[in-house]
């Protein structure tokens, strides 16, 4: 009767301890973060974003992107430049994955994509390169996770200023 007693307490004990491993996933856990607006890049790994290192020189750069609600973007860069460049195209989201396609002839891909998210109340988007080619379907036994995060790009949620639209020049 006392072990019957035991393993009851000791079964309501593991229930309880249970319960809360049954929890709901947060509404952050389940939808993707919301990219859509502007945003100024202001930091690439350890540089600001004012510099980047190209062929093992600094380089001055200004970097702007717009990701519409109707999935096409526009991105404005001006790397040790006179003006800005701009080139269009559209993207997409997969969980929290990046991707997209510059418009033009070929519709020629990224050069990889980028695990997403948001921090300071959604006023940075956290862009982490990844490998493209290391996640599930390109090479038997991956896990399906992105792998080799290369470097992080830290974007500010700021207008395009209409100086950088009406300068830039189309490519």
């Amino acid at each position: 009767m006392r072990l019957n007693i035991t393993i009851l307490y000791a079964a309501a004990i593991a229930v309880l301890l249970w319960l809360p491993s049954c929890s709901k996933p947060s509404i952050d856990e389940i939808l993707p973060p919301d990219i859509t607006g502007e945003w100024k890049l202001e930091s690439a790994g350890d540089l600001d974003g004012s510099v980047i290192v190209k062929s093992g020189e600094r380089v001055e750069i200004s970097v702007y992107i717009s990701f519409a609600e109707d999935g096409n973007f526009e991105l404005y860069q001006r790397l040790d430049e006179l003006h800005f460049r701009r080139y269009a195209g559209t993207w997409q989201l997969d969980g929290n994955i990046l991707s997209g396609l510059y418009d033009g002839k070929k519709s020629s891909p990224w050069a990889c994509s980028y695990a997403v998210s948001l921090a300071d109340n959604g006023q940075t988007l956290v862009m982490d390169m990844i490998d493209v080619s290391m996640q599930t379907g390109t090479s038997g036994g991956q896990t399906g996770e992105p792998a080799q995060k290369e470097e992080s790009l830290r974007y500010s949620r700021t207008p395009i200023p209409e100086s950088v639209r009406s300068e830039s020049e189309s490519l």
